[in-house]
């Protein structure tokens, strides 16, 4: 059995949260597309989430593209890291609260992601990017400036993984590691199955470390 805990619709967004009644679950549906799955403590379900964090280091500062339901932000939390969490839809954060366990600790800024990233003066040593639009990604992402600015706000030796709801070898996983790549950072592609039989693919992006090559 299924409770419907809050439903949204504005600024295009359809989103309902929902709880499983027999275990405490919830998810967060934008339009039918799951973003968010936790249990009754908050801990993350998706396996995607989960390599993604695993990807990720523990500790330091990490930027996080793309809230939702907040269970990638959590979980690094959790886990030790200092997390900034961007969304251009304010409500994700309330929602991630509400719903979600999203600590107080974590830093919410409202922003287009793209339009963040060409202003922020931090130096960031770790991004998360998982931004969308239903199943794709924001046409701004997937522009080259977008690929520039990433590549200027990371930190000698910081990484990039950014979740794509695509196979290995699909347009979008193909663009960015293209952008990526093109941007000067050395970029990979690695596979995540398990969530609802859809295949992700996870690029994983390295800025070289110029301060052990001296």
């Amino acid at each position: 059995m299924v409770r419907v805990l809050e439903k949204v619709e504005e600024a295009g967004r359809r989103v309902s949260v929902v709880e499983l009644v027999h275990d405490g679950s919830r998810r967060y549906y934008d339009g039918g597309v799951l973003y968010t799955g936790v249990d009754a403590a908050g801990n993350n379900t998706l396996d995607y989430v989960d390599a993604m964090a695993m990807a990720l280091p523990r500790s330091g500062e990490v930027l996080v593209l793309g809230t939702a339901g907040g269970a990638l932000a959590t979980l690094l939390h959790r886990s030790g890291a200092c997390v900034t969490a961007v969304d251009v839809w304010p409500q994700a954060f309330s929602l991630a609260r509400r719903w979600f366990h999203l600590p107080p600790a974590v830093t919410c800024i409202e922003a287009d992601a793209a339009a963040f990233l060409r202003v922020t003066p931090t130096l960031w040593p770790a991004v998360a990017v998982d931004v969308f639009d239903g199943l794709t990604i924001p046409p701004s992402m997937l522009d080259p400036e977008a690929g520039a600015s990433l590549a200027r706000i990371l930190s000698p030796g910081g990484v990039i993984v950014w979740n794509v709801a695509a196979g290995l070898n699909g347009l979008d996983t193909r663009r960015v590691l293209r952008m990526l790549r093109q941007a000067g950072l050395a970029a990979r592609a690695k596979s995540v199955r398990g969530d609802h039989r859809l295949a992700n693919t996870l690029v994983i992006a390295q800025k070289p470390d110029w301060r052990r090559a001296a």
